[in-house]
């Protein structure tokens, strides 16, 4: 089966803003951008229980200083929720840069939950999201190596899917809802030594919308987080790790 993707990555708000009702977060509605369509084969790799059963992706992670890196996850597994895959970000594109850093991470999607069109009531214009249902997508991060310590590196990037295979619309929270929480990493060190603590797990959600009739099936990493000197190079764009329902 052929998955129709529908947006480049990484994505680009479209600018609509809305705000918690008590006024202390914002939060904005980023649609896919229709200048590309990807299509992404399933049958790339066959779903993998754990990392360590899964072929390495073309370019595998480079050796921490801090932890032990593994041999990324390979581009089109396919996964079941709670299942884990090995990913990575980095900050910069040039190695020899002093401030690059690179970072792995054990990665699963624990939990894909409908809401309710009410939970979006606490948003000021919670009029523009009408008929649309909030869908939390739940996932852990374990921190398994940096390349240097760091507390500035972002952890991966996912994003979710509609029935048809298509990427849901992402509504991007500063604070969070009531049925979103996230827990950073734990930190070492402080001031210019601080940094995330190896070892530690980060729980994140993220919200999408579906429509009316639809619902989020799916979570997928394209390895949007980590910069490649060139797009092309990127292995997961049209063959990312999913994890369905």
């Amino acid at each position: 089966m052929i998955r129709n993707r529908t947006s480049s990555r990484p994505f680009t708000a479209l600018g609509v803003a809305a705000v918690l009702g008590l006024g202390l977060s914002a939060c904005a509605a980023e649609a896919p951008a229709a200048s590309e369509t990807q299509p992404s084969t399933e049958a790339a790799t066959s779903a993998s229980a754990s990392p360590s059963s899964s072929a390495s992706a073309s370019a595998a992670a480079p050796a921490g200083a801090s932890g032990t890196a593994k041999d990324l996850t390979a581009p089109g597994t396919k996964l079941g929720l709670g299942e884990k895959a090995v990913t990575h970000t980095n900050t910069g594109k040039d190695p020899a840069d002093a401030k690059y850093t690179v970072a792995t991470y054990t990665t699963s999607v624990t939990k894909i939950t409908a809401g309710a069109e009410a939970d979006l009531a606490a948003l000021k214009d919670a009029a523009k999201f009408a008929g649309q249902t909030p869908y939390y997508v739940f996932t852990e991060h374990t921190l398994d190596s940096l390349s240097k310590p760091s507390a500035g590196i972002s952890e991966p990037r996912l994003n979710a899917q509609l029935k048809d295979g298509t990427d849901a619309q992402k509504l991007i929270i500063i604070g969070s809802l009531d049925q979103c929480p996230t827990k950073r990493f734990e930190t070492t060190g402080s001031s210019d030594n601080l940094s995330y603590k190896v070892g530690s797990t980060m729980t994140s959600c993220q919200v999408f919308l579906a429509p009316a009739g639809d619902e989020i099936v799916s979570a997928d990493y394209a390895d949007s987080g980590f910069s490649y000197a060139s797009s092309s190079d990127n292995p997961y764009r049209k063959n990312p790790i999913v994890w369905s329902k």
